[in-house]
């Protein structure tokens, strides 16, 4: 399958032609039946069968929570509805974007070794659980994206899959940023948002819950109300941007992040 139809629709029309043509045959990592299930996997590390890869909540950058919301296919209502709940429980839905619980990026952030892959309660928010697969699927993110517990390439085809994941993060982090700025957030607004990405350690208070205090969780949003029409009007103002917009945004880190990409994609031509 060409990785223009492995990435969220919005990225067609920013990514190299050369990139989004590709396509990588993968044919050891497979989802539908697992690959690293212990009845298909001798090695040290496995996934319990029906859990899969998917022990694992993605953050979602603004632009793509808006194209969710957006998405009235049934294929996307199980990720749709996880979002709407989340919206309403004020669970670290924040106007940069969607981001696990702190509580949880601190237990998985030092989880133990045989922990990925087996621990129910880390299952993805998203997931659909009557199909058994991926509830956003045409939406999720650079890790989701890009992650391939085995590749037919081995080494050079894990090596493209990384270099993939940090291109497609930054894309996200740069587009995040930027629709905030056409929104009339500051910088500082959006490094204190940040600084819920990636904990190591929390608070008492954020290691107890799963939501955010009301008062905190206003302030983020600067007294925006309605958080379902802002995630859209992200994704509009995301889907307005042109190829060499993005380009410019990403600057020398991003030049350098897509050229490393079409290197290590010629592991599959």
């Amino acid at each position: 399958m060409k990785i223009r139809h492995q990435i969220a629709e919005l990225y067609g029309a920013w990514l190299p032609n050369a990139l989004l043509e590709l396509d990588p045959r993968e044919t050891k990592a497979t989802c539908d039946s697992c690959a690293m299930a212990p009845s298909r996997h001798r090695g040290k590390t496995t996934y319990r069968e029906d859990l899969k890869c998917c022990t694992y909540q993605p953050w979602l950058p603004n632009y793509i929570v808006g194209a969710i919301l957006s998405d009235e296919r049934d294929s996307n209502r199980v990720g749709r509805e996880a979002i709407l709940k989340k919206i309403s429980r004020r669970e670290y839905t924040l106007p940069i974007g969607i981001f696990p619980p702190v509580r949880y990026q601190v237990e998985f952030n030092q989880r133990a070794e045989g922990e990925f892959g087996w621990r129910e309660d880390w299952l993805c928010p998203y997931f659909n659980h009557e199909a058994q697969n991926c509830g956003l699927w045409r939406h999720r993110g650079s890790v989701c994206t890009s992650y391939y517990c085995k590749s037919d390439q081995k080494a050079a085809g894990k090596r493209f899959w990384k270099s993939l994941e940090s291109y497609l993060h930054y894309v996200e982090m740069a587009l995040a940023e930027e629709v905030l700025a056409h929104l009339d957030f500051s910088p500082r607004q959006v490094s204190e948002m940040l600084d819920y990405m990636n904990r190591q350690e929390g608070t008492v208070a954020e290691l107890r819950s799963w939501v955010m205090p009301a008062a905190k969780f206003k302030k983020l949003w600067n007294f925006y109300e309605d958080p379902v029409a802002f995630y859209k009007k992200t994704y509009e103002v995301a889907k307005a941007q042109s190829r060499e917009d993005v380009e410019l945004l990403m600057g020398d880190l991003g030049d350098l992040l897509r050229e490393t990409v079409l290197v290590d994609m010629r592991c599959f031509q």
